[in-house]
């Protein structure tokens, strides 16, 4: 006999031990009535959840940048607020590669009808910029002319080559309307900052009694949606389209296309997924229960689950995002383990004789308490998503949970209910040890065997993962979720190569004084920090261009001043400044507003950056910024807002999610298999086993190069939540049977023989579950993917091997389990 542990275990029964059992009980009188009463109980059930499934109607996606943080966050509404003064700040940028050149009478006719149909058919267009309208800005003996670069349509070879000669020099046009080679010309299309009805009437409420009574539209304007970002996509392709050639390159990129692109392949990976896992987990339940019922039912019980969760979002406004599009698949691959855990209990009491009334009632009392804890464990672990900074993180962490629970409430009220009334074929004798069985069970009997040989096995795999764990880098490419054949891929590294990139952030200074962007000092300043950014390189960021109120000043002083090229500078008096200023608008430009306030006290430089890792421009940013308040001097300040700000800003985010996500599921976790297992040292023990398959994918991750990236970095809370469903289930079993016989061996041989088959089942389904990720279009997918179900699978070969392991070395100690 084994000394303290046995007797301390078999000669008491600790108060947890009797509160085990009480509710083990109150299982199966919960299974009596269902059965009793299935009928009626089916019937709530699915007029609550149809009910419910109608707010499905409400679900919306949204694939936006912006849409990471939440409305509160300083960051976002920082960028709020700089959209509501200055517009939408990212561009769709249309690149055009002409066969025979840019300043081809030919392509120019083209140009000009492309730019007039995009303008008629694209909806909700704020301005629209090619060469057929770039400001051009002139001077003449008596007066100032800001007009259109085509606006006198060139009718012979040197009025063709001398606007080509003009474009050239123009310093606004290069890496903006032209390619340094000048083989590449762009239109520049800013979309409207607000969505507003294009038929709306600002006077509608409005009349000769009701004058000053407040609009009768009450809802306030709200931003453009990756829904209208996908209505101007569409209408912007239908007009290029007609235009696409042998003789003529188009590439589209930008923002709003990146999002609305995101948004279209994230729907059309979500029904894959969805579909590929229903029919996954159709396939495993057929070969494990070989019965119609065992198919049919757990598949009801997850569909329901899904339909709730999703449901509930819609309810709520929340929409679908990055990485909340996986819910649905998850919620299939994590919500059938229950299924099978209990269905596999049903079946065995079924071959020993049972009715199928006891067999649910037995089916509950033996396995109903450790499915309510793997799934509140689950739960826990995901809870610890909430707080994150980045918005569909904490969306996932608070309606993942909800799901889980819900398939809970599924698994142990419809489940026995339907199996009451559904068909459900009689058991058949079978050979009781099937070959899955029979290896778990040679797997089981080594590691006990050989309980020290296989610790040290897995203390030399975990140093590697340590070692490799030192070798992790964060990511956030967004770009590199593409294949390299997407044409928003393709377009946007051309944008990269060729015009200096295709995202920008915004510098904004604010000089603190009305007027301060009359002043020629702080003028002056700010066209050095132009110069200083266009010049700045670090961690692999280059600037392509700079824009700012400057460059209007320069302008204007150098038209004004018979045109020559030494005037191209800020003026040196500031009256000068505000006197060309002012003729500069009254010669029909409004473009000043698009670089200062109304009251000339703060501007925006625009910066325009190729599109990277998103890692890359924190550091960047983190020695900029500073030389640029330098330059600025103590009478102005600068923020940095715009879109690489907030990309920049997500994978910060993201780590610290991960950090306190980790330690809180870990905590939370802990607590629970200590409550379930009855003792403090057994509970921690028990954990070895659910974090070495962390540890191990982690530090794969390292060796592999992998970058944490937003979804790689919620690898690790999410397959510790489901790691530990298998490790409850072989606690739970192994301290029932240990207590009865007193011996490790014998406890765990038992255990692998009940429990072992829906173990493995289940971590085959919740692997395979994840494995379909592999199929995605998207590749950051297939990576979180391929390395959850690498942890999964992990998870279940440290439950067969580490923990037989570790019960037998504390079986052996002088502490009771």
């Amino acid at each position: 006999m084994p000394g303290g542990v046995r007797r301390v275990s078999a000669n008491r029964q600790p108060e947890a031990l009797a509160l085990r059992d009480r509710i083990e009980a109150a299982l199966g009188r919960w299974g009596r009535f269902v059965y009793r009463r299935a009928g009626w109980v089916i019937a709530l059930v699915l007029l609550a959840t149809g009910v419910f499934a109608t707010q499905l109607r409400h679900f919306y996606l949204d694939a936006s940048t912006e849409g990471f943080f939440h409305a509160d966050d300083p960051i976002r509404v920082q960028y709020d607020a700089f959209r509501e003064a200055y517009g939408r700040e990212t561009l769709i940028l249309v690149a055009l590669r002409p066969r025979d050149g840019v300043f081809e009478r030919g392509f120019l006719e083209r140009l000009r009808s492309m730019h007039q149909e995009i303008e008629d058919e694209v909806p909700l267009l704020a301005e629209i910029t090619s060469l057929v309208n770039a400001r051009d800005t002139r001077g003449y003996e008596d007066r100032l002319e800001v007009g259109d670069f085509l606006e006198d349509w060139p009718e012979s070879p040197e009025a063709l080559a001398g606007l080509a000669a003009r474009a050239r020099a123009n310093p606004m046009y290069r890496n903006n309307l032209l390619s340094e080679d000048g083989t590449l010309t762009t239109i520049a299309i800013e979309t409207q900052a607000y969505a507003v009805d294009e038929d709306f009437d600002a006077l509608t409420g409005f009349d000769v009694e009701s004058a000053g009574v407040e609009d009768a539209r009450e809802e306030p304007p709200r931003f453009l949606t990756n829904e209208d970002d996908q209505r101007i996509a569409a209408a912007l392709h239908q007009v290029l389209d007609r235009h696409r050639g042998e003789d003529l390159e188009i590439f589209v990129a930008g923002s709003p296309m990146f999002t609305a692109r995101l948004a279209a392949k994230m729907l059309a990976d979500m029904r894959l997924f969805t579909g590929l896992s229903i029919a996954l987990i159709a396939l495993f339940l057929g070969l494990l229960f070989r019965r119609l019922g065992a198919v049919v039912l757990p598949l009801v019980t997850v569909a329901l689950t899904v339909v709730t969760t999703l449901a509930l979002m819609a309810a709520t406004g929340t929409p679908l995002m990055p990485p909340t599009q996986i819910i649905p698949s998850f919620l299939l691959a994590v919500g059938v383990g229950g299924a099978v855990h209990l269905l596999a209990i049903f079946y065995q009491a079924r071959r020993r004789g049972e009715d199928e009334e006891n067999a649910v009632v037995y089916a509950l009392a033996h396995s109903g308490l450790p499915i309510i804890m793997t799934c509140l464990t689950t739960a826990g672990g995901l809870l610890s998503f909430i707080p994150a900074a980045l918005r569909p993180i904490s969306h996932f962490g608070t309606f993942t949970p909800i799901g889980v629970i819900a398939s809970l409430f599924f698994t142990l009220t419809l489940l026995p209910a339907m199996i009451a009334v559904f068909p459900m074929s009689t058991a058949v004798a079978r050979e009781e040890n099937t070959a899955s069985q029979r290896l778990l069970l040679r797997i089981g009997s080594f590691s006990t065997r050989r309980a020290s040989l296989v610790i040290a096995v897995w203390a030399v795999i975990l140093i590697g993962a340590c070692v490799g764990l030192t070798r992790l880098v964060l990511g956030h490419h967004m770009l590199e979720w593409f294949p390299k054949r997407d044409p928003i891929y393709q377009a946007t590294t051309l944008l990269n190569e060729e015009l200096g990139g295709g995202v920008s952030y915004e510098l904004l200074v604010v000089s603190g004084e009305e007027n301060g962007f009359h002043d020629p000092e702080l003028l002056s300043k700010v066209d050095r920090v132009q110069r200083h950014a266009e010049a700045f390189t670090h961690a692999g960021v280059t600037v392509g261009k700079t824009l700012a109120l400057t460059d209007v000043v320069k302008e204007t002083h150098k038209a004004l001043n018979a045109n020559r090229d030494e005037f191209y500078v800020i003026p040196g008096s500031r009256a000068l400044i505000a006197q060309e200023l002012l003729l500069f608008e009254n010669a029909g430009s409004d473009d000043v507003e698009d670089f200062v306030d109304s009251q000339f006290s703060s501007g925006r430089i625009s910066v325009r950056v190729p599109f990277v890792d998103g890692a890359t421009y924190t550091p960047y940013l983190d020695i900029l910024i500073p030389e640029i308040q330098r330059m600025l001097g103590p009478g102005a300040s600068v923020e940095v807002t715009g879109m690489l700000r907030l990309l920049s800003n997500t994978i910060t985010a993201a780590l610290k999610t991960m950090l306190r996500s980790y330690l809180s599921a870990l905590i939370v976790i802990t607590l629970l298999m200590v409550m379930l297992i009855g003792g403090l040292g057994m509970g921690l023990v028990s954990m070895i086993p659910n974090l070495a398959p962390i540890v191990f994918t982690l530090g794969l991750m390292g060796w592999l190069g992998v970058p944490l990236d937003m979804f790689t970095l919620m690898i690790g809370t999410i397959a510790i939540g489901l790691a530990v469903d298998d490790t409850i289930h072989f606690m739970h079993n192994f301290r029932r049977y240990f207590q009865a016989s007193g011996d490790a061996d014998v406890a765990v041989e038992r255990t692998l023989t009940g429990a072992g088959q829906a173990m493995l089942f289940t971590s085959l389904v919740l692997a395979t579950g994840f494995m379909v990720y592999t199929q995605a279009y998207m590749l950051h997918l297939f990576s979180f993917g391929l390395l959850t179900a690498t942890a999964i699978v992990m998870a279940f070969i440290a439950d067969v091997t580490l923990a037989p392991a570790l019960m037998k070395k504390l079986a052996r100690a002088p502490v009771g389990v």
